[in-house]
């Protein structure tokens, strides 16, 4: 407590410390009200939680290869590379095939001559960004380049989950809804297979963000880091697609008491442009450089769901459909009642042309296993949780984002929370012998 001098006292011998008043119960309430509702604290559990996994399953005595899935196949393809190479005192868990992540993880080695060791270099090389920024951050050392993955994809979610918290708050919803995305199992694969999904989705979160409250040169900016985003992973390329029609046909956030730019046509193909225009450019040098090589393009089916019924007989198809396909199509139908009413909103729109390509057309590569479906699939909760601001107001209610979110996060507590809690139980047992 605190002390002030009493006023309207002449001689100092009558001055007397007179205590302060107490700070007031609404300024402490608004205190912890502002704290809690802060987008740096909601990404707080996301850092946590995903640290304690990275440490358990990656600290001490392990290698952290084994998150990369390496397999012997591609590995001994070649002898181009002198850092690309089979390690004999290295245990393959993959067997002979290993996962996407190797590719990655052979493009930080050596990025001119891992064209030798993946199945389809001008598809691979396609997604540039992760592997690039990992052999920059790893100063070229190949043997700190896994560790450096799995620290740029932990780094990456929690970003992904301040960015659309951040958002969220700006738009008077609760920041805790972006613990959906950051806990979205698709992710976690991201981060145990060490490929390019959490980055490209978390630089998509940042070019939303700017893009409603980057300043005077927001698009500008959006559409370069939309252009990251891209070159990271080339499926992010609906969202910024959509946000540049959306200078057609409704104003943004921060323009709609003015009304669209007189120059929209040609604001939108400047977006398109720059957010897609690098990719294609990159491409082209790739197909040049490499040649196509059975690059298989865009890797989407002609009939709805078609790959998904093929996978039928896989072992993970009815948890694939039970928390990838449902809470999806639950979130699509939401998405297409609010365009049915409102046509003009940009949000719902980006839902759905998530839900149509990456659920319904998504090719039967990809349901091969849960591991696939979901992680390919991540774009889709971004877009949902985006939905909240502005569905609420049109069909009055949240319970189709509890159902899916419910749906998409039942797995969390069998692949995440259930290993740490065995890890956490494994190493207090010392402690609590000593006790």
């Amino acid at each position: 407590m605190g002390y002030q001098m009493a006023d309207g006292i002449a001689t100092d011998q009558s001055r007397r410390l007179v205590p302060l008043e107490p700070r007031s119960h609404a300024a402490t309430r608004q205190g912890w009200r502002r704290l809690l509702t802060s987008p740096w604290l909601v990404a707080v559990p996301v850092l946590l939680l995903y640290g304690i996994w990275i440490f358990a399953f990656y600290g001490p005595g392990r290698d952290p290869r084994d998150a990369i899935l390496l397999g012997r196949h591609f590995v001994t393809m070649s002898h181009a590379s002198s850092v690309i190479k089979y390690d004999p005192t290295y245990n393959y868990p993959a067997g002979e095939i290993g996962y996407d992540g190797e590719f990655v993880y052979f493009i930080a080695l050596d990025p001119v001559n891992a064209r030798y060791y993946v199945d389809t270099p001008s598809y691979r090389y396609s997604r540039i960004v992760l592997p690039l920024l990992a052999r920059a951050l790893a100063l070229g050392q190949p043997a700190l380049v896994p560790y450096v993955l799995l620290l740029i994809n932990w780094l990456a979610i929690a970003a992904g989950t301040l960015m659309l918290a951040m958002w969220l708050r700006r738009r008077s919803v609760s920041p805790w809804f972006a613990l959906v995305y950051g806990f979205y199992p698709g992710l976690f694969i991201c981060l145990q297979r060490d490929t390019t999904e959490a980055l490209a989705y978390a630089f998509v979160g940042r070019a939303v963000f700017l893009w409603d409250y980057g300043g005077p040169r927001r698009i500008l900016w959006s559409s370069l880091v939309f252009s990251v985003a891209v070159l990271t992973r080339e499926s992010t390329a609906v969202f910024p697609v959509l946000y540049a029609l959306s200078l057609l046909f409704v104003a943004p956030p921060t323009d709609r008491a003015r009304g669209p730019a007189r120059n929209a046509w040609l604001t939108a193909a400047l977006v398109v442009a720059m957010a897609i225009g690098p990719l294609l450019i990159y491409k082209a040098f790739l197909l040049l450089w490499l040649g196509s090589h059975g690059d298989p393009g865009l890797l989407l089916e002609r009939v709805p769901f078609l790959g998904l019924l093929r996978q039928r007989h896989s072992g993970s198809w009815v948890e694939e459909v039970r928390t990838v396909v449902f809470p999806a199509l639950i979130g699509a139908g939401a998405a297409a009642v609010a365009v049915w009413r409102r046509p003009r909103l940009l949000e719902p729109w980006v839902l759905l042309a998530n839900v149509v390509f990456f659920v319904a057309l998504l090719p039967e590569s990809a349901y091969v296993d849960i591991s696939a479906s979901a992680r390919v699939t991540a774009g889709v909760v971004l877009a949902a949780t985006l939905c909240l601001p502005v569905l609420l107001p049109v069909l009055r209610s949240r319970t189709w984002f509890w159902v899916s979110a419910t749906l998409w996060l039942s797995l969390v507590p069998f692949w995440l929370l259930r290993p740490e809690l065995s890890w956490l139980i494994e190493v207090s047992r010392p402690l609590r012998h000593a006790l």
